[in-house]
């Protein structure tokens, strides 16, 4: 037995999820029947054309997505959907694994592990390790995003203020990539650039989804002019932070989620800041997130009325 062999295949193995490219081993100089042997024993086992699995290995999420990498050839990385549930962004998963490799590398056509993209244009900081898989940036994961017929551009806007609020991405890496794939007739251009020309560096995107169905729902009733994430005090000093103020209004809106506002002790303190609101001059609207989500146009209505008795343009 030829435990050299075993060992660099175990080793390569090791580094990749448990699995290796069939190339990979001929670059260790390992032969084609010795690889055939192993498979034969049951020591390697095929999981395409082109990828190896070493047997017992476990077949996850990371084995699975380095497997598709590896099949679609050298200088291919997650990415799409498939990059987006890598970096733990909400609404995306993982299979169909989506892999996409610059023009140019080494690369197989027929992959059967995974959807591969061949795009004009992926730059070598396009791409970082995660969890030793290769994988697009956050910054580039977004602009691919955008260029798919099937991810809606609200959903686009949504992640891309998730990943802002995260630190994955900042009005400088996504003007940055911009800069790199602004080609003309590329899918999802001009639906970022519009996005990125709503949001200026200083940007505080919304902390929950439930934040960001309500600026939503207050621009369609006419409320247009909230800040988000506001320090609020009064004559003795600062009172809070809340999360959206019309100053001409004099308005203060609260989105009550009940995974940050449940507990009794969280109730008590906001009772109290709103009351010291309230006595500062300040008009304070609690809503909640069901009624955003489920109950909409009652809630869409409501805010109407708040801006038509307000008086203000």
């Amino acid at each position: 037995m030829d435990y050299a062999t075993d060992h660099r295949v175990a080793e390569l193995a090791s580094l990749q999820h448990g699995v290796v490219a069939r190339r990979q081993l001929r670059e260790l100089h390992i032969r084609a029947d010795a690889v055939a042997r192993r498979v034969a024993q049951g020591r390697l086992r095929i999981e395409s054309d082109r990828v190896l699995r070493v047997a017992g290995s476990p077949a996850d999420r990371a084995s699975r997505a380095m497997a598709a990498v590896l099949d679609a050839g050298s200088g291919a990385a997650v990415s799409h959907t498939s990059a987006a549930a890598t970096w733990r962004l909400p609404g995306f998963r993982l299979d169909p694994v989506h892999v996409t490799g610059g023009r140019g590398c080494t690369r197989h056509d027929g992959s059967t592990l995974g959807v591969v993209h061949e795009p004009r244009r992926l730059l070598a900081h396009h791409v970082v390790e995660l969890d030793r898989i290769p994988v697009t940036t956050p910054s580039r994961t977004l602009f691919d995003l955008a260029g798919l017929t099937d991810v809606n551009p609200k959903q686009v806007s949504r992640v891309l203020d998730t990943a802002w609020s995260r630190g994955l991405v900042s009005h400088a890496s996504l003007t940055r990539m911009l800069g790199d794939l602004a080609a003309r007739g590329r899918a999802g251009i001009t639906l970022m650039r519009a996005l990125l020309d709503e949001r200026p560096p200083d940007h505080r995107p919304p902390g929950s989804s439930t934040e960001a169905r309500f600026q939503e729902v207050a621009l369609s009733a006419g409320l247009r002019r909230f800040e988000r994430q506001v320090d609020v005090g009064g004559d003795d000093g600062w009172i809070g932070r809340v999360d959206f103020v019309d100053r001409g209004r004099r308005l203060v809106v609260e989105v009550v989620d009940a995974l940050f506002h449940g507990s009794l002790t969280d109730q008590r303190h906001d009772r109290a800041r709103w009351q010291q609101l309230s006595d500062e001059g300040w008009t304070v609207e609690v809503v909640d997130g069901f009624d955003i989500f489920h109950r909409t146009e009652a809630f869409r209505s409501r805010l109407a009325s708040i801006a038509r008795r307000s008086g203000v343009t």
